[in-house]
């Protein structure tokens, strides 16, 4: 008797423990709400305080065809990351890529530098 009590006790567990095949999560409305708004809002953002890398810098005559050719020269070169026009006056300005943190942006720097020993880190704006 005992035996077949220790045999009960001992496969009961086991089967309890795998009996549940579906698990239901209860989330109130309220949270699903406020995480629908939370996703539209950064949508709605779409610019984040970040950094990028900046490896040529042109003023003057013929600034800006200096700056989209020193764009497309770094394109054929490095062609999955991204690179930026951009016009602050007088410097038409050749900026590259997304980085949360200046850590991220410093590892493609290393990178970089072959190619453009003169390029450097700078706050910028970066699309989210």
């Amino acid at each position: 008797m005992r035996k077949i009590v220790a045999l009960i006790l001992l496969f009961l567990p086991g089967g309890v423990a795998f009996a549940q095949d579906n698990v239901r999560y209860d989330i109130e409305p309220g949270i699903v709400k406020i995480q629908e708004e939370y996703v539209n809002n950064w949508r709605k953002l779409g610019e984040i305080n970040g950094y990028r890398i900046q490896i040529a810098a042109y003023s003057g005559v013929n600034s800006k065809s200096q700056a989209e050719t020193a764009r497309n020269n770094f394109n054929n070169l490095f062609p999955f990351t991204k690179s930026y026009l951009i016009y602050n006056e007088p410097y038409f300005k050749v900026r590259i890529g997304d980085y949360y943190s200046r850590l991220q942006a410093y590892k493609e720097l290393e990178n970089i530098k072959l190619t453009y020993p003169s390029a450097y880190i700078v706050p910028d704006k970066i699309k989210y």
